[in-house]
């Protein structure tokens, strides 16, 4: 939630696109969204501002449902984690994945390196400490993403009706 309200305080679209889960990304081009951040920014900010977190639980993959045509669904295999948030005394359960982000170029912990045109997986080359210098435990690469909608979670939402109406209306007026 913390980094959701940095990125509308600071107005970075950004710090909320670092928010969203691989699987969001899939279904909602990043372009667009970048593109409609200033309609998202207070629609998503007048949530997140007065959201508050009720409970925090591990959640189970449940298997895709044939009729959930819109919605994302989580990796298989990701740790999941269900969390819970009352906006303005209305609660509804949110799904949030564990990702670990790739390893920055010349962080040691990259799979290889670039030399000009050319990639080098590190057992390809004598010395590929020259070129791998920084560090980045996967620690510091580890976040929790939101995947919305997430079937299970919005097909009924309160919470998801009133964002999808207010964006609605918008669009509409």
């Amino acid at each position: 939630m913390t980094t959701m309200r940095d990125a509308f305080d600071k107005d970075d679209v950004g710090l909320f696109l670092h928010t969203l889960g691989r699987p969001v990304l899939k279904e909602y081009s990043e372009h667009i969204i970048r593109i409609g951040w200033s309609d998202i920014r207070p629609h998503v900010g007048s949530f997140v501002q007065s959201a508050k977190v009720v409970e925090v639980a591990d959640h189970a993959r449940e298997k895709p449902a044939a009729s959930a045509q819109g919605f994302v669904w989580p990796n298989e295999g990701a740790r999941l984690k269900r969390v819970r948030l009352s906006v303005d005394g209305t609660t509804e359960d949110f799904l949030f994945e564990l990702e670990v982000d790739d390893a920055p170029e010349t962080a040691k912990q990259a799979r290889g390196f670039w030399i000009g045109d050319r990639f080098f997986v590190k057992t390809e080359h004598n010395s590929p400490e020259t070129y791998l210098v920084d560090d980045s435990p996967e620690s510091d690469r580890t976040h929790w993403r939101l995947v919305f909608p997430y079937y299970p979670f919005q097909r009924e939402g309160q919470l998801t009706r009133k964002l999808q109406d207010q964006l609605a209306a918008e669009k509409n007026g």
